[in-house]
């Protein structure tokens, strides 16, 4: 059985909020069984599983990895025109919905419906998941990964957190992203247990299901601490709370250092981890407790991982030296799809994934971000990294940067003219640059993907 959930026995697993009761990991490995073994009878498929965090949406993802039947798991939020668009391309034998979908025929088994869609295999012997690179925009383009990926990086991830039995996750990211999704996997494989639930960290349920269930851990990306130092953490009566794991993008210094001495204060652990959906989750961790010297650092390659850093020509980098960060690790992907046609390709990477990501390395291997490559912007001939101007803002509260008309449009929660005034002279002091390269947005909120993370494309179709 996939993460061993038949060998846990009565402990909690996942809690049901639409029926308000745990499911233990004997009960969801038989409800498991049977649904792989309907889905095992039929000739090798390719299934949409739209997620939710609820027990529909795992249980086929699991019941699918059983089976042998490649699942990809999707936002069920998505516009129904996004939907018809990826069924179009990549030709799903079987739809899992909340709803029944457009496309759907028969409904097969609860949840699983049958398409239109012939029996045309084209499905890789190894392929198990894909999941989308883009959150909840509808992109085409998929990770392709392996039954072996996702395992080998659920033992990794759970191995340098060291998650226990006794530990309960909430589910505060969508379980289609690949950081959710890694959230639930660690939790299955130890035995322990996690809440679902779809409620945003604004609504009160969210944290009073922390408190009901004793939620130990939280797994958040930048955005999240951003809300999480609004509400106050200490305000928010969750005692329980033992664990938070941060990625999906680089959290301000001053935020790390604080929601670290937070959790020091009350006796538990704060990791900061680095990851790519292509490296199915994780790729470095900082582990709790790690030295003050390594505040902003990303931590050190997960355990069966290799970080190197390398130039465009693929030479080595000097320690302390930027460039594109390279890993090696039985969690990279197979390759990338944009079609059906792909969903036959095998292993073009090699267990070798470009990142696309700037960093550093010192001398005992801990990771230092310095940027997307594509995240750069050319200002007065002067080369820009976006990332690190929000860096700088971040203390003052939520930012996203972008470039538009050769200037950094900066959107901001926080803040008025004449703060903006003042930020924009001290960036100018700070880069060099002209002040009139930055134009500040005051905005209520900045638009996110289901991730979390910040949703760039929407900013820059912003008046």
């Amino acid at each position: 059985m996939i993460f061993s959930i038949d060998q846990h026995g009565d402990r909690a697993a996942l809690y049901d909020p639409s029926r308000n009761e745990w499911w233990s990991h004997t009960r969801l490995s038989h409800a498991v069984s049977q649904l792989a073994q309907e889905l095992a009878a039929i000739p090798r498929s390719l299934i949409f599983n739209f997620c939710r965090n609820d027990l529909r949406s795992v249980s086929i993802y699991l019941a699918a990895l059983e089976a042998g039947q490649p699942v990809a798991l999707l936002d069920d939020n998505l516009r129904e025109e996004l939907k018809q668009h990826l069924i179009d391309l990549y030709r799903p034998e079987f739809i899992s919905s909340s709803l029944s979908p457009q496309g759907g025929v028969s409904e097969v088994i609860p949840g699983v419906w049958r398409t239109a869609a012939p029996f045309t295999g084209g499905l890789h012997a190894d392929l198990s998941v894909l999941l989308s690179t883009s959150g909840s925009t509808g992109s085409p383009k998929f990770v392709r990964l392996t039954r072996r990926n996702v395992e080998a990086n659920a033992t990794s991830i759970a191995q340098a957190l060291a998650i226990r039995p006794e530990d309960r996750a909430i589910a505060s990211l969508p379980i289609h992203y690949s950081y959710g999704l890694s959230v639930l996997n660690t939790h299955l494989l130890l035995g322990a247990g996690t809440v679902l639930t779809d409620d945003g960290l604004m609504a009160p349920t969210f944290w009073q299901a922390i408190r009901d269930h004793a939620c130990t851990s939280f797994a958040g990306v930048p955005y999240s601490y951003s809300i999480l130092n609004r509400l106050g953490l200490d305000a928010l009566n969750v005692p329980s709370l033992r664990t938070l794991t941060q990625a999906g993008g680089k959290l301000n210094n001053d935020l790390i250092a604080k929601f670290s001495a937070q959790m020091n204060a009350r006796g538990g652990r704060f990791f900061v981890m680095y990851g790519q959906t292509e490296a199915t989750a994780r790729i470095a961790i900082l582990l709790s407790g790690s030295p003050p010297a390594k505040l902003g650092s990303a931590g050190l390659a997960i355990p069966g991982g290799c970080i190197s850093i390398e130039s465009e020509e693929g030479a080595p980098v000097a320690i302390g030296g930027v460039g594109e960060l390279v890993y090696r690790g039985p969690n990279v992907m197979m390759g990338y799809a944009t079609s059906r046609d792909d969903l036959d390709l095998g292993d073009v990477l090699g267990g070798v994934l470009r990142t696309g990501d700037m960093a550093s390395l010192d001398d005992e291997g801990f990771v230092y971000m310095a940027g997307r490559a594509k995240r750069d912007a050319k200002l007065f001939g002067l080369r820009i990294n976006l990332d690190e101007v929000e860096d700088m803002l971040l203390k003052h509260g939520a930012t996203a940067v972008i470039s538009r008309d050769e200037k950094l449009r900066i959107f901001c929660e926080y803040g008025d003219d004449a703060a903006f005034e003042h930020y924009r002279k001290e960036l100018a002091a700070k880069l060099q640059i002209n002040y009139r390269a930055f134009e500040f947005v005051h905005i209520e909120k900045l638009p996110t993907k289901g991730s979390g993370k910040i949703d760039y494309q929407s900013l820059l179709d912003h008046p």
